[in-house]
């Protein structure tokens, strides 16, 4: 029974040192990947690491490592765990890095972003949209919004509002159609109240895509 389970526990060894020694290569080559992907975001001082820590005596379902991503996005800064050290605009950006990716590897999956948005605006929100735009080449892309600039760079815009009607709260959606999609961003831009200014902008905003 012991020369068994030597042999058993020798075989699952080698087996996880292959498929230990295949993450570190490849994580090697996912952090360049997604530090290219967060510069197209605006993250230009962004240094990642990713560490493959193995532990020979603890074996998992997925072999023998931890995995945990150092990262710092800002210069001079040392590297620190993402979880530690993302704000919440950084973290959709690094989201949204890892997706694309991702995508690249698995095509023609449904990817839903909630809010990918959050925490970002101006030119940080258009380099956000056309990278969801990037990945809508591949895949079929679903994201919530209340940015101007990511909603002005859909295919097909759908607006979700609620109502109540006799005492019950409904949600409706409703599939808007150009002049209304100008409309909408417009309101997006101005908080609630087009203007003329708005609309035009609205406007060249979607013909600019």
């Amino acid at each position: 029974l012991k020369k068994d389970l030597d042999k058993s526990h020798k075989e699952l060894l080698e087996i996880a040192l292959t498929i230990s020694n295949n993450r570190k290569e490849l994580a090697k080559e996912l952090s360049i990947s997604i530090s290219k992907n967060l510069k197209d975001l605006q993250l230009d001082n962004t240094v990642l690491e990713i560490l493959v820590n193995s532990n020979l005596d603890s074996f998992k379902k997925n072999g023998i490592d931890e995995i945990e991503m150092m990262i710092t996005f800002n210069k001079g800064e040392p590297l620190k765990p993402l979880s530690k050290v993302a704000s919440g605009g950084e973290l959709s950006r690094f989201m949204l890095a890892l997706k694309t990716i991702l995508g690249d590897k698995l095509p023609m999956q449904t990817k839903i972003f909630d809010e990918i948005d959050s925490g970002v605006s101006g030119g940080i929100a258009h380099s956000i949209g056309k990278k969801l735009l990037k990945i809508s080449e591949t895949s079929q892309v679903i994201c919530i919004t209340h940015l101007p600039q990511v909603a002005s760079l859909c295919d097909n815009h759908l607006k979700i509002s609620k109502h109540v009607i006799d005492n019950r709260t409904i949600t409706k959606i409703e599939k808007l159609e150009l002049n209304n999609r100008i409309y909408e961003i417009a309101s997006m831009i101005s908080n609630g109240n087009p203007s003329d200014a708005s609309i035009k902008y609205a406007e060249e905003m979607i013909n600019n895509k």
